[in-house]
């Protein structure tokens, strides 16, 4: 009979809906309810007839009653099969109308495949925005050589593909792209990942899409170059991971050495210990320094309890943070200081960007072509500048002489990120970051920033004197 024992509850959403020719027995109870299947019905109608006339013929001439009552599960058992294929009492269908089927994404991403050059070419002419929905680290290699090299389209929008959910944070697509009837190049590493972006998109309406492949696709490198939007390559060394604390929408950073094994890292969040502690030993670091860009506000660091961990061993990393916040740290560091690492093989400069709070650093690094921004600079915004010694006109004298002044090119990788996004460029934010870039005046940003009646960030109690102790709670 249909049973909803046939599998484990836990299993239940991992089974594929059978094939038609199996028939109810071997459905999930997700599946249980099928269309009438005509050789099903037959088969069911046959046994069920042979069923009854055999007990019939058995009770006429007073056989076993064992023998009686399977004839009749027989019975029983064909008729129940026969209710269930034609969706009677042992359950309804759902309506149809409360859950629509979906086309698999694989057929839809095929109705969407990598665009020639001639149709990438007409929808940038078109001033289509470029969406990129890869992760924005090391894992996005274009190739893996010797040099690995991270590329990134001038202008784009980080907004990466869910994998899981199979959807991209339309949050922050919103921001820049209103209509939904204007064009979008949607892009990954090779087009795969896009053309299921696009599938995810076209069901919320957007309709001028294009799959713009991605810097592995090689036919398609001249159409962004003609475009104006020429691949720019960034060498990530052996290892940058981008990690996230849901809790706080804090990114840490991994940077990893593999030459010499060193490892740092940059606004570890003291929820995520064991995650980051892990990613280093799976990797095969040794991590050796911990950055911190501010004494945060909505975390508490994790420098300490790592530091505790690895109390007298040699492994002991060190922690750093500016002099200027007030906080304690192993190396208190000053403006334009050079913060070498993997044996004096790499390094950051240490650039002064205080306004969010009085301390804050922003740590620039020349090899990759990146900068670590903290609170300072964030994709389309910045840090909030109304406690901890903030003050709009100092931030905005700091982005504009310290972080603005970097190479168009240059990845922002901030501390935080509310709408899902990865990472900008310092080109990208000084022309359209709707606080500090264009043409905003220091007047016209003082003003946006004292009309946001922000309330103050739920750790601030917690996380502000921790982090003056390096993230170490009071008794």
């Amino acid at each position: 009979k249909p049973s909803t024992q046939l599998l484990p509850s836990r299993d239940i959403t991992r089974v594929a809906p059978p094939p038609p020719h199996l028939g109810v027995l071997a459905c999930s109870p997700r599946h249980l309810i099928m269309p009438p299947q005509p050789a099903l019905v037959a088969g069911a109608i046959g046994g069920a007839v042979l069923g009854v006339l055999l007990s019939a013929l058995l009770i006429k001439k007073k056989e076993d009653r064992r023998v009686v009552v399977f004839a009749s599960a027989l019975a029983g058992g064909a008729l129940g099969t026969m209710r269930a294929s034609f969706g009677g009492a042992s359950g309804a269908r759902k309506d149809p109308t409360k859950r629509p089927a979906e086309p698999a994404v694989a057929d839809l991403a095929a109705a969407d495949p990598v665009a020639s050059p001639e149709r990438l070419r007409s929808a940038l002419r078109r001033g289509a925005l470029v969406v990129d929905v890869r992760a924005a680290d090391s894992s996005e290699l274009t190739n893996k050589s010797t040099a690995p090299v991270f590329e990134v389209v001038d202008g784009s929008l980080s907004a990466p593909y869910d994998k899981v959910n199979q959807t991209i944070p339309v949050g922050a697509l919103g921001l820049l792209q209103q209509e939904k009837s204007a064009p979008l190049v949607v892009h990954c590493r090779s087009g795969a990942r896009a053309g299921k972006a696009i599938a995810f998109l076209r069901g919320l309406g957007y309709t001028d899409l294009t799959n713009g492949g991605g810097p592995a696709v090689v036919d398609l490198r001249e159409a962004y170059a003609d475009a104006g939007l020429p691949w720019r390559p960034h060498n990530m060394g052996s290892v940058m991971r981008q990690l996230f604390d849901p809790k706080s929408s804090t990114f840490t950073y991994l940077l990893g050495d593999a030459s010499t094994g060193e490892a740092i890292l940059i606004d570890p969040c003291i929820d995520q210990i064991e995650r980051d502690l892990a990613l280093v030993e799976e990797l095969g670091f040794r991590l050796t320094l911990m950055l911190n860009t501010h004494c945060h506000a909505d975390h508490i660091t994790a420098t300490g309890e790592i530091k505790r961990r690895f109390q007298g061993t040699s492994k002991a990393p060190k922690s750093a943070i500016s002099a200027a916040s007030g906080a304690d740290a192993d190396r208190l560091i000053v403006p334009n200081e050079t913060i070498k690492w993997a044996g004096g093989t790499r390094s950051l400069t240490a650039l002064a960007t205080p306004g969010h709070t009085s301390g804050c650093m922003s740590f620039y690094d020349a090899y990759t072509g990146a900068v670590y921004t903290g609170d300072a600079l964030l994709i389309g915004g910045c840090g909030r500048t109304d406690f901890q010694g903030g003050s709009a006109k100092t931030l905005y004298r700091s982005v504009h002489s310290q972080l603005f002044v970097l190479p168009d090119d240059t990845i922002v990788y901030p501390a935080h990120d509310y709408k899902g996004r990865l990472r900008s460029t310092i080109g990208g934010e000084k022309s359209s970051n709707p606080r500090l870039g264009g043409v905003k005046s220091v007047g016209e940003f003082v003003k946006i920033m004292a009309d946001l009646k922000l309330s103050n960030p739920k750790m601030l109690d917690v996380a502000v004197p921790a982090n003056l102790r390096c993230g170490v709670p009071d008794e």
